[in-house]
């Protein structure tokens, strides 16, 4: 997530069901101890370490660690099997005005991936969004960004993992979007640059950013203020979530925790179109180099995941039964 002074190992566990949309909330009599339902826990865990790893130097965006985290990327959409969003691949560069601050051009390279829906070729389209850049290296200390944001990717592959198994009623457009830590930019170019024929069909942006480091096992869904038809959507799902999921950090009342306009999200919400953002409240680890793998709990995560699954796919359901 965008700096917040801008706005003043896991046993694999296979989903056999063909939806999600009337599983009972999980029964864990050891609160510490959590078996995924909707992913394989053991592969997101794996993930989330190799791309919170030094390897990738921090992840800044035009920097060969970010690069790296590129290819990464680029890889496991090809193993996935999804199509890139646009005939040039997927990956897709740009250079804009940082949408959250007055700042020089920003350049960087998104990556977008799509998955068609069952429903009629000219139907409604979500977009899911991930940012994969982060902070880079400061004065020999890299920050590695494991919940800002590689838990929102690996979170986000998961999910298309999970509609390749139970093909979604919409057409989704997963957006790996890059520099949100420069002004949200890469989600600014996305959303300047979208084809009327893909723009005039967006029904929703559903977008994670920093998932994994629930401590208080809570995970917020911002939206439901601006647009009051989603409340249903999000209320619904937290009956049945295995991580605790409320609304809020999305209206005047929080102040300068009001997250309206401090991720991916934003761009979109200010060009009129529907917004959900699933994310943590800040944790002591936030924009520091000691946001590392090792400080994630890997039943937390696990947890954030399914709930994750749980929004996407009732997402999907709500977007295809409206009129």
């Amino acid at each position: 997530m965008t700096v917040r002074v801008l706005a003043a190992a896991l046993l694999l566990a296979a989903c056999s069901s063909p939806s999600v949309n009337g599983a009972s909330p999980p029964t864990v009599s050891d609160p510490a101890s959590y078996d995924a339902q909707f992913h394989d826990g053991t592969r997101a865990l794996e993930a989330l370490e190799r791309l919170a790893s030094d390897d990738f130097e921090g992840r800044k965006a035009g920097e060969p660690g970010n690069l790296k985290a590129q290819d990464w990327i680029e890889g496991r959409l090809d193993a996935l099997g999804v199509s890139p969003l646009y005939s040039g691949g997927y990956r897709v560069p740009f250079t804009a005005k940082a949408f959250s601050a007055s700042r020089d051009d920003v350049s960087g390279t998104n990556l977008l991936a799509t998955m068609p829906g069952q429903t009629a070729a000219d139907g409604p389209v979500i977009v899911l969004s991930a940012h994969f850049d982060h902070l880079g290296e400061t004065d020999g200390e890299i920050y590695n960004g494991a919940d800002d944001n590689a838990s929102g990717v690996v979170a986000l592959l998961e999910v298309i993992d999970w509609f390749k198994n139970n093909p979604p009623e919409n057409t989704l457009v997963f957006a790996f979007f890059d520099a949100e830590e420069e002004g949200i930019s890469g989600s600014a170019a996305f959303v300047a640059a979208l084809p009327e024929d893909l723009g005039g069909r967006l029904a929703l942006n559903l977008n994670l950013d920093m998932v994994a480091r629930a401590d208080k096992g809570e995970l917020y869904a911002v939206g439901p203020y601006h647009f009051p038809e989603l409340a249903g959507l999000v209320d619904n799902v937290a009956e049945r979530s295995p991580l605790t999921l409320k609304r809020g950090h999305d209206s005047p009342d929080w102040g300068d925790q009001d997250w309206s306009l401090l991720s991916d999200h934003a761009p979109f919400l200010r060009a009129g179109y529907r917004i959900l953002y699933l994310g943590v409240e800040d944790h002591a680890d936030y924009h520091k180099p000691t946001d590392t793998f090792d400080r994630v709990d890997p039943a937390t995560f696990a947890r954030a995941v399914d709930t994750i699954i749980l929004v996407a796919e009732a997402a999907d359901d709500w977007v295809a039964t409206r009129p």
